[in-house]
């Protein structure tokens, strides 16, 4: 199975992405990116800011990927946010999720090893 073929879902994970998170995620416009052997979006709440209170929100990187032996897999990064600031477990900066079974899990918390999410410790 192709990338494209797979990446065609992409609105069903959003949907099943929204009910695991109990989220309202919609495609950051101009966000998707296309290669031989991934694709991949970013996904944002859509927070309304007159809201009182704590605001909590999520960035999401959706991503799907070819590995070894040709199978696809999908995955959801999920960064979270309060007031603003990311908020993650100690030494940890996003919960990684994967698509199996035409459903979320959640596999682990992880680090930003490689610094690729620097930047992203505030929402604008």
């Amino acid at each position: 199975m192709q990338v494209a073929d797979v990446w065609s879902s992409r609105e069903v994970w959003l949907r099943a992405l929204n009910d695991f998170l109990g989220a309202t995620l919609q495609l950051v416009e101009g966000s998707e990116s296309f290669g031989n052997d991934a694709a991949g979006a970013t996904l944002r709440d859509t927070v309304s800011r007159a809201r009182p209170g704590v605001m909590i929100e999520h960035v999401v990187q959706m991503q799907a990927t070819q590995v070894d032996g040709g199978e696809v897999q999908v995955w959801a990064l999920v960064f979270f946010f309060v007031d603003r600031r990311r908020v993650a477990p100690a030494g940890q900066c996003f919960l990684a999720l994967q698509w199996e079974d035409g459903r979320w899990s959640s596999r682990r918390w992880e680090a930003d090893v490689y610094g690729e999410w620097t930047g992203l410790e505030t929402l604008d």
